[in-house]
């Protein structure tokens, strides 16, 4: 309980500081609509990443939960629980899971969370999907990062993941600048990755997940501001090859009081995300629509 005070009002000492620095700033975007709401177990009321697997959703709580996978149904119950072992050398913490994504063979956990820019142990899980055995750790840090003082604005925080070619993509979310800075993980190595910035986007917004989907080209983001409000951003014909000076559209989602964690396509119009309840009530499950691009 003093675990989650203290994280509710760390969030609210950031909206603070992004209100001063950065309550000038104005822009336009589209609105989203809510089209299905599912109330989800209070165990997984930390929900921080989302992911598939034959039909059934994925998810694990963030920062001091139990090292676990919870498994739901489209009814929002829980049909199973895996606890991650420990195997050799590896010691698996839940530090700061902030999210999930899979290939065919494994499944990868974003233990990536950096509120006070001061962890010096950020790591990629590998989990095979065959067993839920732990298959080794990508140690990661960042080239650019000298200082390890805790502090509430920095841009060495990460909360979205997603697979993309033979890559792992993080995204940061920068209390800086409010920008997202692309970084790009060898999938297949188990040793130490120093990560270097491929690209910056001003998405005026701190970004807390993320998915790609190959066949749509389509990567979608959820964020939010200073003032609360929770978006959808959408890359479209997303590559590795075009990612300089890419465009996005930016949709407003009519929550109120949530913290949008995760989020996975289903199609180019229509997503699931999830909330958590910050202590509030339950988590949710939310499937969000978009309207089409036009044509003109």
């Amino acid at each position: 309980m003093m675990f989650k005070l203290m994280r509710s009002y760390y969030f609210i000492i950031l909206l603070i500081i992004f209100s001063c620095s950065n309550g000038q700033e104005k822009e336009e975007y589209e609105n989203a609509v809510i089209l299905e709401t599912i109330v989800l177990p209070k165990i997984i009321n930390e929900t921080s990443g989302l992911e598939t697997l034959n039909e059934v959703f994925i998810t694990h709580n963030d920062s001091g939960g139990e090292p676990s996978l919870y498994f739901f149904n489209l009814n929002g119950e829980i049909i199973n629980s895996i606890k991650l072992e420990e195997e050799s050398f590896w010691e698996i913490y839940n530090n700061d899971w902030e999210d999930i994504t899979a290939d065919e063979d494994y499944i990868f956990i974003a233990d990536t969370g950096n509120n006070f820019g001061n962890r010096d142990n950020l790591n990629i899980i590998k989990v095979k999907k065959t067993d839920f055995s732990i298959d080794g750790k990508i140690d990661i840090s960042y080239e650019d990062q000298e200082i390890f003082i805790p502090r509430p604005k920095h841009k060495y925080d990460a909360e979205a993941l997603f697979l993309i070619e033979d890559k792992i993509a993080v995204l940061s979310k920068d209390r800086s600048e409010l920008f997202t800075d692309l970084y790009l993980i060898d999938k297949e190595s188990n040793s130490k990755q120093v990560l270097e910035s491929k690209i910056t986007y001003n998405v005026n917004s701190l970004i807390t997940g993320g998915d790609y989907n190959k066949d749509m080209s389509l990567l979608a983001l959820v964020s939010y501001n200073s003032k609360g409000n929770q978006f959808l951003i959408l890359f479209e014909d997303f590559n590795l090859e075009n990612l300089a000076d890419k465009k996005f559209r930016k949709f407003k989602i009519p929550l109120e009081r949530a913290q949008i964690e995760a989020i996975k396509i289903i199609d180019k119009k229509t997503f699931w995300i999830t909330s958590e309840d910050e202590g509030s009530g339950s988590p949710f499950l939310y499937k969000v629509g978009v309207k089409k691009k036009d044509a003109s």
